[in-house]
């Protein structure tokens, strides 16, 4: 049976994108940064669920299961994030940014596509799901607690999901290559509606502090 290897990811929008880069930018000039394989920023991505050996008649009907967790649906909110390594900072052979993922929305959708992956042929994943952006691959194992300072994250905002892909990912001499099988895009406000809703909201509360306390009380009531 014809295999292949593949993953589900989910993508960010380009504003997470750069400050993701801005984070492994700053990471990579710090001191005690080790020989690394560094992500690129078109390969910026939260993996879902890799495939080692996906069955190829299974490709397409795994993305019409796919298409209905993402199409015309809310993206999920990855939240802020924090350095880490895997699988520990201490032996670190994997630099990450692992995401808050505050409501849990993005373990969910690890969780979907997991139990769909199994019902094609895909074995389960043993160990519990994080959700994160890989940074760096490191030569060797690597005593990482100096070098992954706190600091060089903070700030750096949140980041918002854009879109579901379904990859095929071909071993190559230079490594990996990423071919988009499948993409399903999310419903996500623009920053400008949200923008504009935040301040009519403070408009309003504001013209509701400066009326009468009666006049208050019943705008309020309404």
């Amino acid at each position: 049976m014809e295999t292949i290897r593949a993953f589900v990811a989910l993508e960010l929008d380009a504003t997470s994108v750069r400050r993701v880069m801005r984070v492994s930018d700053r990471l990579r000039m710090a001191s005690g940064a080790p020989s690394a394989t560094w992500t690129p920023p078109a390969r910026a991505h939260v993996t879902l669920k890799f495939m080692g050996e996906l069955p190829a008649t299974a490709v397409a009907p795994l993305g019409e299961a796919l298409a209905a967790l993402a199409g015309g649906k809310k993206a999920p909110r990855p939240g802020t994030f924090r350095l880490e390594a895997f699988p520990s900072a201490q032996a670190a052979s994997v630099v990450v940014i692992e995401l808050e993922d505050p409501d849990g929305g993005v373990a969910k959708l690890a969780t979907k596509v997991e139990k769909l992956a199994e019902k094609y042929g895909v074995k389960r994943e043993s160990r519990a799901y994080r959700p994160h952006v890989t940074l760096a691959r490191l030569k060797m194992p690597y005593d990482a607690r100096r070098w992954l300072k706190r600091e060089l994250a903070e700030g750096a905002g949140e980041c918002r999901a854009t879109r579901l892909t379904l990859y095929r990912s071909d071993l190559g001499s230079a490594g990996s290559v990423y071919v988009p099988l499948r993409t399903w895009e999310y419903e996500v406000p623009s920053r400008g509606s949200t923008a504009r809703w935040r301040s009519t909201e403070r408009g309003l509360l504001t013209f509701v502090r400066r009326l009468s306390p009666g006049l208050r009380s019943a705008c309020l009531a309404w």
